[in-house]
């Protein structure tokens, strides 16, 4: 803090400290309504419950930990039935080139049981 030397800068300073004394008397007062609402019984079981279990019971967070929960269990879904559905696409994708194989291969197998049919006649 300056020094004050004349009338205005002492009126200045009041100014300045009334505006310090008006916030400071604010944060107080929103101070003093949050431990009232965390003094409430409901908020003490609350607060001890959340303690133990380890989830926020709080309006707000509760709020924002299960909208967070739902998406999150239903992207989960989500992905599961896409999982499963590609999971059978593969699978059926697979099936048919084995069955196209296995088709080409009797077909030459048989190919070849024909010929030495032939040859032993």
């Amino acid at each position: 803090m300056a020094k004050i030397e004349n009338l205005y800068q002492l009126q200045s300073e009041i100014k300045r400290l009334r505006e310090l004394t008006k916030q400071q008397e604010i944060r107080i007062k929103n101070d003093l309504v949050e431990i009232r609402e965390d003094l409430r019984p409901r908020n003490i079981l609350l607060n001890v419950i959340s303690s133990i279990s380890g989830i926020n019971f709080k309006k707000k967070d509760f709020f924002k930990g299960g909208i967070a929960g739902s998406l999150s269990i239903l992207i989960q879904r989500f992905i599961l039935k896409a999982e499963k559905k590609m999971e059978n696409k593969i699978y059926d994708f697979v099936d048919s080139i084995l069955d196209k194989v296995n088709n080409l291969v009797n077909k030459f197998s048989g190919y070849e049981a024909r010929r030495s049919e032939r040859r032993d006649d």
